[in-house]
């Protein structure tokens, strides 16, 4: 009996992008932040993962639109679980999931400019913490 699934070429690709793109979402965001509230040393990098989670959100409110939010989380996620983990093989996973998230962002239609905008304001998050 033959199958009646038929793989589309530009299914996968859209699928997998979304899938990179999830990554970078509010609900990721927010099980990474309960993943580190089971840590016994949970603090500073909770304190620094919500401060620029506020960060990115109060940015989202002002420029809606105008950066790619999924890769402000992703940056700032792909740092601090790297800074935890400080293992090298995990650094090198996460930072290849990282650049699917950019490429996939591209894939699903969005443009360099905003992509851009997205790991500055990932950027800007991360960079908040040397200020606190």
């Amino acid at each position: 009996m033959k199958s009646k699934v038929k793989i589309n070429n530009s299914n996968w690709k859209k699928e997998l992008a979304r899938d990179f793109l999830a990554l970078g979402s509010w609900v990721f965001f927010v099980l990474v932040v309960v993943r580190i509230l089971i840590l016994p040393i949970r603090w500073p990098y909770l304190n620094h993962l919500l401060i620029a989670g506020g960060l990115i959100l109060l940015i989202d409110i002002f420029m809606k639109g105008e950066f790619e939010t999924y890769i402000a989380r992703g940056v700032v996620i792909v740092y601090y679980t790297s800074l935890y983990y400080g293992d090298t093989q995990y650094n090198i996973f996460a930072k290849i999931a990282l650049a699917g998230m950019v490429l996939s962002s591209r894939q699903i239609g969005n443009d360099w400019k905003k992509i851009g905008y997205g790991v500055l304001v990932g950027l800007i998050g991360v960079g908040i913490k040397f200020i606190f």
